[in-house]
C-alpha cells in the first residue's frame, strides 16, 4: 500500500457522500479454529513498502503530482495508484529483479507455519502490485500463500498498467482492493477475521474485523479514531500474541 496514495488521515472530501463506519471493539478470539487471518503485504510482510520503492526508482517525477491530487481529496487511492503505475518506466524483468531484493519480516514464516498447523486460512490481502508480491514470496519459499491484490498488465509495450480485480463501489477508502469485501468472502465474515496491517488501505477492514494487529500509520489512525487494536512491531510479535492467547480456551 503505497504511502503516496494510501496513507494519512481520512479527509472528508476524499469520498464524497461516504464516511467511515463507527469504531468497534475487537476482542481476540478465544478459539481460532473458526477464524481466518488476513495480512497486509507492503510494510507488513516486507520491511519496506515495495510499491513506494518501485515508484521512487522507476516512475517519472509526475507521480508526485498524482500524490498531491490524492492528498487534496480530488481523486481516490485507486485512481492515484493507477495513474502512478502508468508512469513507471521499467520492463517486467527489471521490476522482478528489483523486488527480489526487498527484505521481509521473517515472522511471516512462523505465522504461515502456525496457521497451517491449526488449519487456519491465511491470506495476503494487498492494495499493492501482484507481480512484486509474487516475486518476494517466491524468493522466500512462501508462494503457496494465497494473494488478493491489484494486477499489473503489459499490453504489448515495455511499460505496465494496472487493473483491479477486487474493487468495491462501497469502499470508503477508495482502495483498488477492498479489504472489507475480501473479509466477507470465502465463507467467512469480518467477525470471523483476524487482521494484520500498517496503513490506509487497512482502515476499512480494521473497523469491522474481530481483532486487529496494527503498526505504523494504521496504529496512529486507530488511536485517533478510537478503533481498538493490538500494537505490534514484527510479525513474530503477532504470532506470539495471537497463538498464546488464542490457545487459552476453556
Amino acid at each position: 500500500m503505497s504511502q503516496f496514495c494510501l496513507s494519512g488521515i481520512i479527509h472528508s472530501t476524499s469520498r464524497p457522500g461516504t464516511r467511515a463506519p463507527s469504531p468497534r471493539r475487537t476482542d481476540l478470539p478465544r478459539d481460532l479454529s473458526a477464524f481466518q487471518v488476513l495480512c497486509d503485504f507492503d510494510g507488513t510482510i516486507t520491511r519496506t513498502d515495495v510499491t513506494d520503492a518501485i515508484l521512487e526508482a522507476f516512475a517519472l517525477p509526475a507521480f508526485r503530482e498524482w500524490q498531491g491530487r490524492w492528498e487534496r481529496g480530488e481523486i481516490t487511492g485507486r485512481e492515484c495508484l493507477s495513474r502512478q503505475v502508468a508512469l513507471i518506466r521499467a520492463d517486467r524483468a527489471t521490476l522482478i529483479r528489483f523486488a527480489a531484493d526487498i527484505p521481509i519480516d521473517e515472522g511471516i514464516v512462523a505465522l504461515d507455519q502456525r496457521c497451517a498447523e491449526q488449519g487456519i486460512p491465511l491470506t495476503i490481502v494487498s492494495d499493492g502490485l501482484d507481480l512484486l508480491i509474487d516475486t518476494v514470496l517466491r524468493r522466500h519459499g512462501l508462494s503457496h500463500i494465497p494473494v488478493i491484490s491489484n494486477h499489473l498488465v503489459w499490453n504489448g509495450n515495455s511499460f505496465p498498467s494496472l487493473s483491479f480485480p477486487f474493487p468495491s463501489p462501497d469502499c470508503w477508502t477508495g482502495a483498488g482492493t477492498c479489504k472489507c469485501a475480501v473479509a466477507a468472502s470465502g465463507g467467512f465474515s469480518p467477525r470471523e477475521t483476524v487482521y494484520i496491517g500498517d496503513g490506509r488501505s487497512d482502515r476499512c477492514v480494521s473497523t469491522v474485523a474481530q481483532h486487529v494487529f496494527a503498526k505504523g500509520r494504521l496504529r496512529e489512525w486507530c488511536d485517533l479514531q478510537g478503533v481498538d487494536c493490538e500494537p505490534f512491531e514484527t510479525l513474530t510479535d503477532v504470532v506470539e500474541h495471537l497463538f498464546q492467547k488464542g490457545e487459552q480456551i476453556e
